[in-house]
């Protein structure tokens, strides 16, 4: 375009050397000035102030005016059709179909002015840069609809400014200059056009390769007659692969080398040798479990002082919820070498187990039974294996006796359900007169033995 023309004019003049002596020659500086005025005057008069602008421009203003009236009643139109279409295909497509309906509305009327205009002997150049700009519109408009909400703003400015650059003819010139400065590294010229495409292309693969592995690890949860911790590792494995494939990818759309991977491979085994043992062992520990399934999610588990269900099991540590609601992360490492007791390893049965002292003179079949009586009104206990309870020792003091109950909850808690017993147990036993002995210490005097009582003074 002319204003181009001029530019490229005035940077060979700018770039060409005058003669100074002492300094900065600035008559040269004026003369340049005033030529650099003169041009641009010029341009102003034979492109500007000409009919055929002013009838353009005209043309321009009436076709915008046109789209700001008529893009209500378009719209309106538009939501009368998308309500005959089914709803969640309309809530998809309406807010960005209605955004666009000015900018589309400008660019059909652009359109349609250039061969009018053209018919008429008009040039048509700021007519077909206000179309470029009018498509620009729309294309941003519908790109950055996809883009997510934090990320649309910086697009938008970018495409704008390619865009830009594109309707005023400078983008050319403006990559080939960009192309050619820059700073070497690794033997090859790093510029700005290389650093941006290494952006988008690495944000464009991995935020596929994180909504691909959100879909699929929501379809591998679903799958049937599949273990708990197959369906994990195999999720796991997925995000991993694709988080992989991903960077892959980016660095061969960058024609960055593979083989440089290989040093990194060896820096990261140096790293992971000497500063990250745990959490490799972690990592590794991860994987047993999920591979032999000891531990798998929703089992009732009980390591060291914590009691609770597995809510879900990683690579690098499981998360347990405990009775009081606390949520403990317990690393991997420490589920695969301690003792962890399994509640609900092979089956969710369990027997649990109360002691209880009654007195000597108490009926020890009477008690027995009513102890199997109040376990049996508990809800929670089952029916079957039935409650029983053993007469285990005769002591010092009292008789003890035990009850042996199954519940098939544990996850519900195993003390609670063992309180509930022993009340329904404390209940029989009142009603029936059976006594809870106390704990208390005999002395017994001898024949012809003395107490001997000495009173000291503080």
């Amino acid at each position: 375009m002319e204003w181009y023309s001029m530019f490229k004019q005035l940077q060979i003049q700018s770039d060409s050397p005058t003669e100074a002596s002492n300094g900065i020659d600035t008559n040269a500086l004026k003369d340049q000035a005033i030529q650099f005025g003169q041009t641009a005057l010029d341009w102003v008069n034979n492109e500007l102030l000409q009919t055929s602008t002013f009838v353009q421009i005209g043309a321009i203003a009436g076709v915008l005016f046109l789209g700001i009236i008529l893009s209500p009643i378009v719209r309106g139109w538009i939501r009368a059709g998308l309500s005959k279409l089914p709803e969640n295909l309309t809530s998809k497509i309406s807010k960005p179909l209605l955004k666009v309906v000015r900018p589309l509305l400008w660019l059909a009327g652009l359109f349609v002015a250039q061969p009018v205009l053209s018919g008429m002997g008009y040039p048509v150049s700021f007519v077909r840069l206000a179309s470029s700009l009018s498509l620009a519109w729309v294309i941003i408009q519908i790109a950055t609809y996809v883009v997510p909400t934090e990320y649309r703003k910086p697009v938008s400015w970018i495409a704008w400014i390619i865009a830009g650059l594109n309707a005023f003819g400078l983008l050319g010139p403006t990559l080939a200059w960009l192309n050619a400065n820059g700073f070497e590294f690794g033997g090859r010229l790093v510029t700005l056009p290389f650093i941006i495409q290494a952006i988008v292309f690495s944000a464009l693969f991995l935020y596929g390769a994180s909504w691909l592995s959100k879909r699929l690890r929501a379809r591998i949860e679903t799958l049937p007659r599949v273990e708990p911790s197959i369906r994990t590792l195999i999720s796991n494995a997925t995000h991993v692969g694709l988080f992989f494939g991903a960077i892959i990818l980016a660095l061969s759309s960058l024609q960055i080398p593979l083989g440089g991977l290989a040093v990194l491979g060896g820096a990261l085994g140096v790293g992971l040798g000497f500063g990250m043992q745990q959490i490799v062992a972690n990592f590794i520990s991860g994987i047993i479990l999920l591979t032999d399934r000891s531990i798998k999610p929703d089992d009732v588990i009980e390591v060291d002082e914590t009691y609770g269900v597995v809510k879900s099991l990683g690579l690098r540590y499981a998360s347990v919820v405990t009775r009081d609601g606390k949520e403990h992360l317990i690393p991997n490492e420490g589920l695969v070498t301690n003792k962890v007791v399994n509640w609900s390893y092979s089956d969710s049965q369990v027997r649990i187990k109360r002691r209880l002292r009654v007195e000597y003179e108490t009926d020890l079949r009477m008690a027995t039974q009513l102890v199997v009586e109040g376990a049996k009104k508990v809800d929670r206990v089952l029916q079957e294996p039935a409650p029983t309870c053993l007469v285990m020792e005769f002591g010092d003091e009292a008789v003890e006796i035990e009850c042996r109950f199954w519940i098939d909850d544990p996850q519900n808690g195993v003390s609670n359900v063992g309180s509930e017993v022993m009340l329904s147990v404390w209940d029989l036993f009142t009603q029936n007169g059976i006594d809870i002995p106390l704990r208390q210490e005999e002395i017994l005097i001898q024949p012809g033995s003395a107490i001997e009582v000495k009173m000291a003074k503080e």
